[in-house]
């Protein structure tokens, strides 16, 4: 690797080590963790969800799906709850608890972004969205590249 290549790399997952390590010490409050916010923000978002929209919003197989869901339950976050109109169907809920803490989670990572991004101003913002987001697709067509 070359000196410009191993420079970003080493930011790049050195950026990715500090931002986890201040997501986890932000969930560790609230007893969730990592990934499970999103499980709460996507069942917040779509409603009332089966496991398998769920999954499918989050991009995660229906297994992978029902042991974040089980964890959830289990701690309060969410509960499973037959649909009137279809009783074969089992939607997920936000518990109180559960809608209490994504909106928490929420300003939290807000917080968490926004002390990221304080040094920058509006259109280096901008940029850096726009770089990354073009780091994304570059990433994207060499795993589909990879996969297929």
């Amino acid at each position: 690797m070359n000196a410009p290549t191993a420079a970003v790399s080493e930011a790049f997952c050195e950026l990715m080590r500090t931002y986890n390590v201040c997501m986890q010490k932000t969930l560790s409050k609230y007893g969730l963790y990592p990934g499970q916010p999103q499980v709460l923000f996507a069942i917040s978002k779509l409603g009332a969800p089966t496991q398998i929209e769920l999954a499918s919003q989050l991009g995660v197989t229906k297994a992978s799906a029902g042991v974040s869901l089980r964890r959830l339950e289990a701690a309060g976050f969410v509960k499973r709850v037959r649909d009137k109109l279809d009783t074969r169907c089992v939607r997920i809920r936000l518990t109180q608890k559960g809608a209490d803490y994504a909106r928490w989670c929420d300003i939290d990572f807000e917080m968490i972004y926004t002390t990221m991004m304080e040094t920058f101003s509006a259109e280096e913002r901008d940029e850096a969205l726009s770089i990354l987001n073009e780091m994304n697709k570059s990433l994207t067509g060499l795993k589909e590249r990879l996969d297929g």
